[in-house]
């Protein structure tokens, strides 16, 4: 279950229906406009309206991740994100409030205003330097891919008619680092240890295929210096004596390192 340990702006930390922590967007009369039970405030000690007022939920806000991502290198990153909402509108009267017994008390809305007039959207804020750096965000509908070695993540919330509001109930960022290949064909060794640099680097050591053209009985080759840039190999013969030999790779691992 999520703790919703971040940053709340314009927003506050509530329930949803069954009990579960939500985030949702906060109210805004002020205590000279006030209307209903003057003990009902939210999260900035605003009172909430609980009279049937309309108009009195705020148009946007803001909630920020308290996890970030800060990788190694800059990566081409992708992020797949899951985010669970649900719509309130606490004006769901048939015609303008809350209620209980009677029909027109019942649950609503019946124009489809709860669905309509809310949402939340997951961004991602991306800097090459630090965390600190990150000023601009995207949007991210289900997956992006963005290039960047620090990542933040924040949620917006929003009402259109001042009247229904978001409940978000989960917001998940997934980190999926690109899987990839980086291959060489009919290289010649020479008689000494040869050094193969990755055009790009990965994000972890690779797993390395190595298959050797025009090998005697008894050859034999090593790997070595294996890392996420590179890796040298050398050839032997059955006299553990250094030899050229013609061979193609194949490194396959996860992560462009720009």
């Amino acid at each position: 279950m999520p703790t919703f340990a971040g940053t709340y702006t314009n927003t506050f930390l509530t329930t949803d229906p069954d009990g579960n922590p939500a985030i949702t967007l906060d109210t805004i009369s002020l205590f000279d406009s006030a209307t209903g039970l003057f003990d009902a405030k939210d999260s900035t000690g605003l009172f909430f309206d609980t009279g049937g007022e309309e108009d009195n939920i705020s148009s946007e806000g803001e909630y920020a991740f308290a996890n970030s991502f800060s990788l190694d290198a800059i990566y081409d990153a992708t992020f797949q994100i899951r985010l669970d909402m649900i719509s309130d509108d606490p004006y769901d009267l048939f015609d303008s409030g809350r209620g209980a017994v009677l029909f027109e008390d019942a649950q609503a809305p019946f124009d489809g205003n709860a669905p309509t007039n809310n949402s939340a959207f997951i961004y991602v804020g991306a800097s090459d330097t630090s965390l600190g750096a990150i000023t601009t965000y995207s949007q991210i509908s289900q997956q992006g891919t963005f290039k960047g070695r620090f990542f933040k993540f924040k949620a917006e919330l929003n009402s259109l008619d001042n009247n229904a509001r978001p409940l978000v109930t989960n917001l998940v960022v997934k980190l999926v680092l690109e899987k990839r290949s980086e291959r060489g064909d009919d290289i010649t060794s020479g008689a000494g240890t040869y050094n193969i640099t990755f055009t790009n680097s990965f994000y972890d050591i690779p797993s390395i295929i190595v298959t050797g053209q025009n090998m005697a009985t008894g050859d034999y080759f090593l790997i070595t210096s294996k890392s996420k840039t590179g890796f040298s190999l050398t050839f032997y013969n059955s006299s553990n004596t250094i030899v050229s030999r013609i061979f193609d790779y194949q490194a396959i691992g996860y992560g462009l390192k720009n």
